[in-house]
């Protein structure tokens, strides 16, 4: 193990959420995001020399690809989420609109969704997000310009 455990606690309670929600945009499942994410933290102890401002990218990236990994799988096409088999409806306007943006964010091209939940969720800016995503910073504003219109399109399409 390269990675204390004690680093590699702290990074889990400082980046698992964020981490979590990047790869939850490209499997649409909590479950399946947060597997991602424990896998990534598992690579994360067999780094080694890796500078303090660059795990975090590097925690996002390698969960993204996971992530992209799981979607691919034939596995996750024989899995149904729990939800669906709840007969639970609500008519809680909140969550109807929730569940409306996550359908549009799984709507719209994988190369835009990244971009979008570092910038707009996270906070992140162009520039930092360019770095995480290792993009340039003008392809990086267009996506997030053009994703954004995306996103708002898929939006509007979506009943809730």
């Amino acid at each position: 193990m390269l990675v204390e455990n004690s680093l590699l606690s702290g990074y889990y309670e400082q980046y698992a959420d964020i981490v979590t929600r990047a790869a939850w945009h490209f499997t649409g499942n909590i479950h399946a995001a947060q597997d991602c994410t424990q896998e990534a933290f598992l690579r994360l102890m067999n780094e080694q020399d890796m500078e303090e401002g660059h795990v975090l990218p590097w925690l996002i990236h390698t969960a993204v690809n996971i992530a992209k990994d799981f979607v691919k799988s034939a596995e996750n096409s024989r899995t149904v989420p729990l939800d669906e088999f709840s007969g639970e409806r609500t008519s809680d306007e909140t969550i109807l609109k929730e569940r409306a943006a996550m359908r549009a964010m799984l709507a719209i091209e994988e190369k835009y969704r990244l971009p979008l939940y570092l910038h707009c969720a996270q906070g992140y800016t162009i520039l930092e997000t360019a770095r995480i995503t290792g993009k340039s910073f003008n392809t990086t504003a267009s996506l997030i310009r053009r994703g954004r219109k995306l996103l708002q399109k898929a939006f509007e399409k979506e009943e809730y």
